[in-house]
């Protein structure tokens, strides 16, 4: 598992931009919906990593010509989907070094399919990063920490999905807040954090997290659901 060179050079610039600019500073991930507007709210926006999120792209029956078009602006583009039907949509999208295809776990097999509310979800899941694989693209997983959330079986979720040639690991609360009476919710992002093991990819999550804290919600949606929150029900 690596951090891609070119990812980790754009956040190095965008960071020392931030610090000599005079106005306000521009967010290194920002979070559009992934709907018609996404290249549009793209083509507004500076930040090196576009995050098409919030609510399940593969919904939009225009989004591998939008993630296609997001990319061809030299944006880095991380696509959060449930990864259902990655399979069947695979062939939309054209593979990119700048192009995560970033699949949504709540845990094992179990875990994933309880709070998915599909028996098959896990499966499908890891189909849908084969074919992607296979098909030349970089496949990234996000994991949506809770309070109920045991990093030691996060853990041993990166170990499978390790196995299947998964080449980032990232970890945030989808925007749940802190608050004082949710230090057990920080306490387990940052026990998630350690579970990833890669210390550029632990940063990546970072920035993810303050990117909810910077921004309301993904723009052009505002009334958007925190990713994890049940976001990616989909129809068969």
């Amino acid at each position: 598992m690596r951090f891609p060179f070119r990812l980790s050079a754009d956040l190095f610039r965008a960071k020392v931009s931030s610090i000599f600019s005079a106005g306000a500073a521009t967010p290194p991930i920002c979070r559009v919906a992934p709907d018609e507007k996404a290249l549009a709210y793209a083509n507004q926006i500076p930040s090196p990593v576009i995050w098409l999120g919030g609510t399940e792209p593969l919904l939009n029956p225009q989004i591998g010509g939008v993630a296609n078009s997001v990319v061809e602006l030299n944006r880095h583009v991380f696509l959060h989907t449930s990864g259902h039907h990655l399979r069947q949509r695979i062939h939309e999208f054209r593979p990119n070094s700048r192009l995560f295809l970033t699949l949504e776990f709540s845990g094992r097999e179990e875990s994933h399919a309880r709070r998915t509310g599909r028996p098959d979800s896990f499966r499908r899941s890891l189909e849908g990063i084969r074919a992607a694989k296979l098909c030349g693209f970089l496949v990234a997983a996000h994991f949506t920490v809770t309070t109920e959330t045991d990093p030691c079986e996060i853990g041993e979720l990166i170990e499978t999905l390790d196995n299947q040639d998964v080449d980032g690991f990232i970890a945030s609360t989808g925007g749940r807040p802190f608050g004082f009476h949710n230090r057990a919710l920080s306490e387990k992002l940052s026990d998630t954090h350690r579970m990833i093991r890669c210390s550029r990819w632990e940063d990546f999550s970072r920035l993810l997290e303050a990117s909810y804290a910077q921004s309301v919600p993904a723009r052009g949606e505002e009334n958007v659901t925190a990713a994890g929150e049940g976001v990616f029900e989909e129809g068969d």
